[in-house]
């Protein structure tokens, strides 16, 4: 571990990280590290060395945030679970994130779209359209089934995780270090003013939050991604936990029977993990072929023991498709995502200065509206 290595670390996070139960910014470790910086390169050093993580670094404080629009609060998934994570394990967390993601070519699938350098999810919409159009140049239908992991992060089997991780040749103090990480933690929930006394205990999955969280589950999900051909589909596209395949055939009713198969082949892999995909979020979307635009009435896709009919309208990842392609509804949809982000800022607009409300307002608003919109300057989509 070197002095430059740590301070590449500190730039990375950003800094207004908020603290977990210890409190302490990440301004401290700053400082610490222009002061003293042998101090924090030590204690990296013999964390990654020791392939230990301190205990009193793993207790996680947990907000509850109620998630907006949401019909019944009752309910517990109208909510929000935000770990809040020491900002000095954060910073042993991107160290080791930095090492294991040299290794990510040598293990993740090029369709893993996720925690990687040059990688987003709008390159897997763009995939994705990229199949459908080429398809419907040759006169061929194309469906896709759109999944949600449930739970994702929670479902992280940590044995499983270190078998994944030795099996692509990870260095072994990094599967040790990583093992280190996830045992041992501990949680207490705060909700408002209301605290839980103690920690309790936690067995099973990666903490949300963590710089490692999404990279952790996509090297443990990376099993279901190699040689998606297996499951008899054109293309197979991840980001995170949001899955999506594509079928391309002569109609819209045998990519229908395509995509049940492969569906439920893909939940049956999935359950060796203890990976489930969420049947209330699985939609089926068929995309048009030239001049034939699908209709409510085209054969559904059975998932398990569940029936899932075909959207006519279809969200995933951020990006909105309609019957036609066109960018109409998307640009509603962002609009109105930019509209409502706006009104929920306006009584705090109103006490800032005119350049504080214009820095805020690009940072908020303009890229709520904009999100996006690339996939709908391509020449081939809106002529």
């Amino acid at each position: 571990m070197t002095q430059e290595e740590v301070v590449k670390v500190l730039e990375a996070i950003p800094p207004n990280s908020a603290p977990g139960d210890d409190t302490l910014p990440l301004s401290v470790w700053i400082r610490l590290h222009r002061i003293r910086p042998d101090i924090l390169t030590h204690t990296i050093d013999w964390s990654l060395c020791s392939c230990m993580l301190p205990t009193i670094l793993k207790r996680v404080l947990t907000m509850i945030i109620p998630k907006p629009g949401k019909p019944d609060y009752w309910v517990p998934k109208a909510y929000r679970m935000i770990s809040l994570l020491s900002t000095l394990s954060k910073t042993i967390e991107h160290v080791a994130l930095a090492r294991m993601t040299v290794f990510a070519p040598n293990y993740l699938s090029l369709l893993q779209f996720a925690c990687r350098k040059g990688y987003s999810p709008l390159d897997a919409v763009h995939l994705i359209l990229e199949k459908v159009l080429k398809a419907s140049n040759n006169k061929l239908y194309s469906s896709a089934l759109f999944l949600d992991v449930q739970g994702a992060f929670d479902k992280v089997l940590h044995q499983r995780l270190a078998e994944i991780m030795t099996t692509n040749n990870f260095p072994p103090y990094l599967v040790d270090w990583i093992q280190s990480y996830l045992s041992d933690r501990s949680v207490r929930i705060k909700d408002g003013a209301a605290l839980e006394p103690s920690f309790t205990p936690i067995q099973v999955g990666i903490p949300q939050g963590s710089p490692l969280s999404s990279f952790l589950f996509n090297v443990y999900s990376s099993p279901l991604c190699h040689n998606y051909q297996r499951l008899g589909v054109d293309l197979m596209v991840s980001y995170v936990d949001y899955y999506c395949l594509l079928a391309i055939s002569v109609s819209w009713q045998q990519n229908a029977i395509t995509l049940t198969a492969a569906g439920n082949q893909l939940q049956l892999e999935a359950n060796q993990g203890g990976i489930n995909f969420d049947l209330s979020k699985t939609e089926l979307f068929h995309f048009p072929c030239g001049k034939h635009i699908p209709t409510a009435d085209l054969l559904r896709v059975q998932f398990g023991e569940h029936y899932i009919p075909n959207n006519l309208e279809q969200r995933w990842v951020g990006v909105f498709f309609d019957r036609s392609l066109r960018a109409t509804l998307h640009i509603k949809k962002r609009a109105a995502k930019a509209g409502s982000t706006l009104y929920n800022l306006a009584p705090l607009l109103k006490k800032l200065k005119p350049e504080m409300a214009s820095r805020l307002i690009k940072a908020t608003v303009i890229p709520a509206l904009i999100f996006g919109l690339e996939i709908y300057t391509r020449n081939h989509i809106n002529n």
